[in-house]
């Protein structure tokens, strides 16, 4: 490495000794052959970034659409049972209740492949993060910012909120209190 550092200085040190020797038109040249050099170097690097981020972005869209179709074709297996289920006809409740507990089933284990997982919070501390509250109810018994009802289940994907649970949160009644006797 050391050798090249040192070659590369010997042909910078010849460069300006021979533009030293080089009258002043003979040196503008010179250096007009080297702007161009260096500009024909950096358009040739402005391209094959620009070619690199095409290439990028062409691989999201064939890995989006990879997934999109894997997704679709697991799903596909609950859409043809759920036809089918719509289809038969089921002699008494029970049976239609079976069948039904068959469709939960399908989707528990797509669920489950695609590592989403369903969570009910009730009784637990409100948090922004993952709950999304709809209400609040005065309720004795129960410390305030607790989840006392939950209208829809929220859903994680690999550990991130994939959409919020939709909850009704206790109110502090103490709070109330306070501002009916401020009024």
């Amino acid at each position: 490495m050391k050798s090249e550092e040192k070659t590369t200085e010997e042909k910078t040190a010849l460069d300006e000794e021979s533009i030293v020797e080089l009258s002043p038109e003979e040196q503008i040249e010179a250096l007009k052959l080297d702007v161009d050099k260096y500009n024909e170097q950096f358009m040739r690097v402005v391209a094959d970034f620009d070619n690199f981020r095409k290439r990028v972005d062409r691989d999201r869209e064939q890995q989006s659409l990879r997934m999109k179709g894997q997704v679709i074709s697991n799903f596909l297996d609950i859409i043809d049972t759920i036809d089918k289920a719509k289809e038969a006809d089921y002699p008494d409740l029970e049976s239609s209740l079976n069948g039904i507990l068959g469709i939960q089933k399908l989707v528990s284990s797509f669920m489950e492949s695609f590592k989403i997982e369903k969570f009910v919070p009730k009784g637990e501390i409100f948090d922004f993060r993952f709950h999304e509250a709809l209400t609040t109810v005065d309720q004795e018994g129960v410390e305030p910012n607790t989840v006392v009802d939950v209208i829809q289940s929220g859903y994680k994907l690999e550990g991130e909120v994939l959409r919020p649970a939709k909850v009704v949160v206790s109110k502090n009644s103490e709070e109330k209190e306070v501002k009916e006797e401020g009024e």
